[in-house]
């Protein structure tokens, strides 16, 4: 009887060290792993981050810790912006934690969706900000916009690239003189549409 009761408290004892030792086998496994991560070079986590979306990128790793806040800081990713489409709130994050904050330094910014170009240019002077901006890419976008985004960009120094699309209809062709006062502009694309036609503009 006493023999028995011994032989399972072995066993249990037993039972519990494998499960313990295979915890601690797991635990070890996964501090591995976190460690030959971290130890990456910061010229591979460049060539990873090209193949995420910067706002993926920028949720997940700005505020993992100092290292990766420095490497998105100082890296050339938050200075092209192509926002594909998109929800409102998480539009409404990437322009509060990356648009705005680095507006100065991007060169490249490309919209898609309708609300981002009202959102960008209703602020007052929000866009004249952009110092850097050099091209411009509104997908989608509404007539209504256009004589506000021709005076904004007239006064960005380094701006020489738009392309648009309506994403409504053009009542008359008059509005794209507008594009003449654009003096530094080296290439323009606009796709319009007249009632069931689709042109194109290349200046």
């Amino acid at each position: 009887m006493e023999g028995r009761k011994r032989q399972e408290n072995n066993t249990i004892q037993n039972f519990r060290s494998n499960k313990k030792r295979k915890l601690q086998n797991e635990i070890t496994t996964i501090n591995i792993n976190k460690s030959r991560f971290q130890d990456l070079s910061n010229e591979i986590f460049y060539v990873i981050f090209e193949y995420l979306d910067i706002h993926h990128v920028h949720k997940g790793f700005f505020n993992f810790n100092k290292r990766f806040k420095n490497l998105l800081n100082n890296s050339n990713l938050l200075t092209k912006i192509n926002i594909s489409t998109i929800s409102k709130s998480d539009f409404d994050y990437y322009y509060r934690n990356i648009i705005i904050r680095n507006r100065e330094h991007i060169n490249l910014l490309r919209l898609s969706n309708p609300f981002t170009t009202d959102i960008i240019f209703s602020p007052t002077n929000i866009i004249l900000k952009f110092i850097s901006l050099e091209t411009l890419i509104l997908d989608n976008t509404y007539v209504k916009y256009l004589n506000k985004i021709f005076d904004y960009l007239l006064d960005l120094p380094k701006f020489h690239s738009l392309t648009i699309s309506f994403i409504d209809y053009i009542e008359s062709l008059d509005i794209f003189i507008q594009i003449f006062r654009l003096s530094k502009l080296e290439y323009c694309k606009i796709i319009y549409k007249i009632k069931n036609n689709h042109y194109y503009l290349f200046i």
